[in-house]
């Protein structure tokens, strides 16, 4: 009777660590895929392929001769082509096919005077867009403000071009994701860049140089990474909705 008992209170010692290790063993089954899953999830959302075959126009604000804004210790053409640079990537790594006004510290104008040489510069900027035939044009740049609470990124369209609104509205809501601010998209007519692009077409003001605590983070190459993808996601999601509505974007010849 008694070596019965043992038995039996052995066997349901064994049995007991047996449920305990299954159950361990589910549990991290459990863990693992949903890690894997919210991975994946992840990366479905930042490597989309609805820009396939698009030619992307990035276009790093300023360069060269011209600083564009100055901050208290950064400028404008710096913090523009580096973030220019890994929206690059981002494009390039989707299928996309990315062009770049500029992949250093150069402006595209000729002249002495400086005005000239700015004229200049931009209608280079143009050209170029013409001349790859871009189906998007990026103008990437960096704000500034005598009111030094100001922040948070804004993006700007030609009234004029329907795509250029959808494409700022697409942009503008992912900066705000990232940034947590409740800005809308703007229509500007005055822009250059804007008036002259025959494409769709976009100026993103990342942020403002002018608010000490936000050039900090606009110099972090970490938080220009969040800017591109941020960007790129908006870009995407433009594409993807145009393909929604049956406008071919892609050229597949």
């Amino acid at each position: 009777m008694r070596r019965m008992r043992r038995d039996g209170l052995n066997y349901r010692r064994r049995w007991n660590r047996g449920w305990m290790v299954a159950a361990l063993f589910a549990l991290v089954l459990i863990v693992t895929g949903s890690l894997v899953w919210k991975y994946n999830q992840k990366d479905e959302e930042i490597w989309s392929w609805t820009i396939g075959n698009q030619v992307v126009l990035i276009d790093a604000g300023h360069g060269g001769v011209d600083p564009g804004a100055v901050g208290k210790v950064s400028l404008e053409k710096d913090i523009t082509l580096n973030i220019s640079k890994h929206l690059q990537l981002l494009v390039q790594q989707s299928g996309g096919k990315p062009v770049m006004v500029r992949e250093a510290d150069v402006d595209l104008g000729t002249s002495e005077g400086l005005a000239r040489r700015k004229r200049e510069d931009l209608a280079q900027r143009i050209q170029l867009a013409k001349d790859f035939e871009a189906d998007v044009y990026l103008s990437i740049h960096v704000n500034s403000s005598p009111n030094h609470s100001l922040t948070g990124p804004q993006v700007f369209y030609h009234e004029g071009l329907p795509e250029g609104k959808l494409l700022a509205e697409a942009i503008q809501t992912e900066l705000n994701k990232l940034t947590g601010t409740k800005r809308v998209a703007k229509a500007d007519q005055e822009l250059f860049i804007l008036k002259k692009a025959p494409q769709a077409a976009v100026t993103v003001e990342v942020g403002f140089l002018s608010n000490p605590q936000e050039e900090q983070k606009l110099n972090e190459t970490d938080y220009q990474h969040q800017l591109s993808v941020a960007i790129y996601q908006g870009l995407s999601e433009y594409c993807r909705k145009l393909q929604k509505e049956g406008i071919p974007i892609v050229d597949i010849n």
